[in-house]
């Protein structure tokens, strides 16, 4: 059903009349609708499910006075008597907890369905500018599911992904200024716009940051792990604890027997450590300082011990515990001073804390150790980022992609600082 309705000049214009039509054919097709909608979001959900991601998904259908209001709207670059054709009778809103989840969702989506329109909102966006990020897809229905449209409409549903900030953004910017008929009364109140917008966006780098550095730990620790599972079936202590002769017995370091009195305890001591990095890598981070602590009370050598202070910090860093992290990164640093990783961990700690300039001291310390490493470049463009040194974040992400091209996380804060500054 379509109509083509224009006043004498030729302009598209519905009056009270054809108002009463719509209405009478949006209430019918209404549960229509409502059944393709439903039959969408559950094969959205089984598709990003079927991944293992669990975002929140939300739907809705254009209340009939949105829809004729927008009908009414005069629409950028269309004139004479065009009429219009809205693509967002029917919504759908992913919402998801990281960044990189809106990108693996997005995937999912363009492999499953038929995406005709793909659009990333506020990509254009000065950091002077305030409005809300999100990706914009359109995906076609198909005829058999939706045979007869609302008029001037087409047969498609718009999808927004989003972050939790990002949707959260968007709800208070619609509220604020898309619904209001009142104007933004002075400057001021748009810079705090703006300030609160990019504030938002950067809580969302450093969310998925943290997220990276969890993922990052708990694979360093399986992998750990499972090192040192292979090495206790062919050694009774862990390496560092004591020295195999060549008789295959064990001597204990010296000053070592007042903890480690007998073999039953040399194995109590390895299992700690294993039940520490199991404990660690299935997040239950206060089990895990508690068993690094007791480790840590045992005579070690001082890589080994270096080691449990750094895995320790690491820990106390996801229970937010940020100065006994510090503390605990410190000591291994004092062991260990070419210890790279633990400069860059205790780096990022400074960072979280707004301690900036200690921050930029230790990923200085860490490249100064080895000025072929990604993870400091990459560490020391988020510091700058974080204090609006751009062009040092930018040149330290040029660094880090020199080392390793593909590295997308520097990639996406280029074009991030490009579209805010340039």
């Amino acid at each position: 059903m379509r109509y083509a309705l224009m006043t004498q000049k030729g302009r598209f214009r519905l009056g009270v009349k054809e108002r009463a039509e719509l209405k009478a054919v949006y209430e019918l097709l209404h549960l229509q609708y409502e059944s393709v909608l439903q039959e969408l979001v559950k094969g959205m959900r089984n598709t990003v499910e079927c991944h293992g991601y669990a975002p929140t998904i939300k739907s809705r259908i254009k209340r009939f006075d949105a829809y004729f209001e927008k009908l009414q709207r005069p629409r950028e670059g269309e004139g004479g008597g065009k009429a219009p054709e809205l693509t967002d009778i029917l919504g759908v809103r992913v919402i998801c907890p990281f960044l990189e989840d809106v990108d693996a969702v997005e995937g999912f989506l363009v492999e499953a369905f038929d995406v005709i329109e793909l659009e990333r909102k506020g990509a254009s966006h000065s950091f002077r500018e305030f409005g809300y990020d999100s990706v914009h897809l359109l995906l076609r229905i198909e005829a058999s599911l939706l045979p007869e449209l609302l008029p001037y409409t087409a047969p498609v549903v718009e999808v927004q992904l989003r972050t939790l900030l990002q949707d959260a953004w968007a709800e208070v910017e619609h509220e604020l200024i898309y619904k209001s008929d009142i104007s933004l009364p002075n400057a001021s109140i748009k810079r705090k716009l703006a300030s609160l917008n990019a504030s938002l966006t950067l809580s969302d780098l450093i969310f998925q940051e943290l997220r990276d550095y969890q993922k990052e730990i708990r694979e360093r620790d399986r992998k750990r792990r499972q090192s040192l599972e292979e090495n206790a079936r062919f050694c009774p202590v862990m390496p560092g604890m004591g020295e195999e002769t060549n008789h295959g017995r064990v001597r204990l370091p010296l000053g070592a027997k007042e903890d480690l009195s007998s073999l039953t305890g040399q194995r109590k001591l390895e299992k700690a450590m294993l039940d520490a990095l199991d404990a660690h890598s299935r997040g239950d981070l206060l089990q895990a300082t508690t068993l690094y602590g007791q480790i840590l009370r045992h005579k070690l050598s001082e890589p080994i011990r270096a080691l449990v202070y750094n895995h320790r910090g690491m820990a106390y860093f996801g229970l937010s515990e940020y100065r006994k992290a510090i503390r605990d990164f410190s000591k291994s640093i004092e062991i260990d001073e070419k210890n790279v990783r633990c400069f860059n961990n205790r780096a990022l700690t400074f960072r979280v804390m707004k301690r900036f300039d200690r921050s930029l001291d230790d990923y200085d310390a860490s490249l100064a150790l080895n000025p072929s490493q990604v993870e400091g470049y990459w560490g020391r463009a988020q510091t700058h980022y974080e204090m609006q040194l751009y062009t040092q974040a930018l040149s330290d992400c040029e660094k880090a992609l020199g080392i390793q091209a593909d590295f997308k996380p520097a990639q996406e804060l280029i074009k991030r600082i490009n579209s805010q500054v340039f």
